[in-house]
């Protein structure tokens, strides 16, 4: 074992250097301060809550000294180093064995050149009032010296991870590129209203068709013809041999099926698209799904043909089979097997507009706090940094429950600097436009940040505070 000292202005040290080896690290529970008071003829206390106060950190050591030359030497340099009145910070490095056993005999002497250290997760800032050393004795005609020394924490009473700065990160999930085009279930009707045929967009230099699909009476129904490739174009929807899932909703009654079809635009021939995953209910690539009254997202996964033709362009059509009642509306096409949330097309557009909302959302952002005591912003002094994308009259901006107000107009771009004691928008000062709130990291709790601004959020210096 080995114990890091860090003075203030970056230096680093290790007890090792000055062939101290610590055999004895020992933590206490940071202690409690309560503030009472006791009123003549009242039973108990009034309790006006408590805090806690410091740590206590007791290391043990030993070293050696060939003569008492040496040892004197060895003792200046400790107490220079340990005697810092402004504190310094210390880390347990921890021992692991490369050796985990071995038999008697086995191997001989070594055994400390063997050990393997690793820091902690957490330093102290400290300082000791007076190490001690004592001489245990004379072994093999060295001097043997025991180092003793308790530390008190400064500033925090708490274990520290080191400062850094953590960008905020909206908590969504992946979301795979929609390869077709208006397809907001939201936005849409029950059901497409185009009649078969008609040109409603284009993707990737191809026209695209989208049929009537209002009710599934018929023997089956052309709910959609996208193409798919051109030989002649490098930028096509769907690859060769490639695996692309097929989202969509439904309602109705009885059962729906559908297949996917391949086709040529110059031809009536159909020939479906082969090696349709293994698992499904029919081998011809049909699946089948049960319809109910409500609208319920299905998906269905195939593989794309081998090779495509080297001519015309071909389509990927989705026919519905057997005429229950029912309507249909599609979603998403996304390459690979796994179907991802709804998200628009790239080229649709409102686009952008979704891709904004989602990205930059302060009501998705989490702050990862580890600490296992709160971390309060006017303590340790974490600041945070917020830009927004977007204006507004006013700000508000919480974690939890703590909420900040700013009166002042927000235009896209401002940046806010909020650390507790200053409160600053573009680099002046807004103090008297706020609420002068601060913010406390609670463990085991979501830290959840939400804004009525969408923007960017940064945490400056946060810490992981440890009991």
């Amino acid at each position: 074992m080995d114990l890091l000292i860090e003075k203030l202005d970056g230096s680093r040290y290790y007890l090792s250097q000055y062939k101290v080896l610590i055999t004895d690290f020992e933590e206490s529970a940071p202690s409690v301060t309560r503030n009472s008071k006791q009123l003549d003829q009242r039973n108990g206390n009034i309790d006006f809550g408590g805090w806690h106060t410091d740590k206590t950190i007791n290391i043990t050591g030993y070293y050696r000294a060939d003569d008492m030359d040496e040892e004197e030497t060895l003792r200046e340099k400790l107490y220079a180093l340990l005697s810092e009145p402004d504190g310094y910070y210390i880390t347990q490095l921890k021992t692991t064995p490369s050796v985990a056993m071995e038999r008697p005999g086995e191997t001989s002497g070594g055994y400390y050149d063997k050990l393997k250290d690793y820091p902690s997760h957490k330093r102290f800032l400290v300082y000791t009032e007076a190490p001690e050393m004592e001489l245990v004795g004379n072994v093999n005609g060295t001097l043997l010296y025991k180092l003793t020394a308790e530390f008190k924490t400064i500033k925090l009473p708490y274990g520290e991870s080191l400062p850094h700065d953590l960008d905020i990160k909206p908590n969504f999930p992946y979301y795979g590129r929609n390869l077709l085009l208006d397809t907001d279930f939201n936005n849409l009707p029950q059901y497409w209203t185009a009649a078969n045929g008609t040109v409603t967009g284009t993707f990737n230099g191809h026209n695209v068709f989208y049929s009537d699909a209002t009710k599934l009476t018929d023997d089956f129904k052309e709910v959609l013809r996208q193409p798919i490739y051109d030989p002649a174009l490098t930028n096509n929807m769907v690859l060769p041999s490639h695996w692309y899932t097929l989202s969509f909703y439904a309602k109705g009654v009885g059962k729906m099926s559908t297949y996917v079809y391949g086709s040529f635009v110059d031809s009536d021939s159909y020939s479906y698209i082969d090696d349709v995953k293994l698992g499904y209910a029919n081998p011809d690539g049909s699946h089948d799904w049960d319809l109910t009254d409500d609208w319920t997202r299905h998906t269905y996964t195939f593989k794309s043909k081998s090779s495509f033709p080297d001519t015309d362009v071909q389509n990927v059509l989705w026919r519905l089979f057997k005429g229950n009642e029912g309507y249909i509306c599609m979603q998403k096409l996304e390459e690979g097997t796994v179907a991802t949330p709804y998200s628009p097309a790239p080229e649709d557009s409102g686009y952008n507009e979704w891709y904004f909302d989602t990205y930059y959302n302060t009501d998705n952002l989490f702050i990862p706090y580890a600490g296992t005591v709160p971390c309060n912003q006017l303590e340790q002094g974490f600041a945070i940094e917020m830009t927004a994308k977007e204006a507004s009259s006013s700000l508000s901006f919480k974690i939890d429950d703590t909420e900040l107000t700013s009166s002042n107009a927000v235009a896209a771009g401002d940046v806010f600097m909020f650390s507790g004691f200053s409160y600053t928008q573009n680099g002046l000062s807004i103090v008297s436009k706020t609420n002068t709130a601060y913010f406390i990291l609670q463990p085991d709790k979501p830290n959840r940040i939400t804004c009525n601004v969408p923007g960017t959020v940064r945490i400056i210096g946060l810490q992981n505070l440890y009991a």
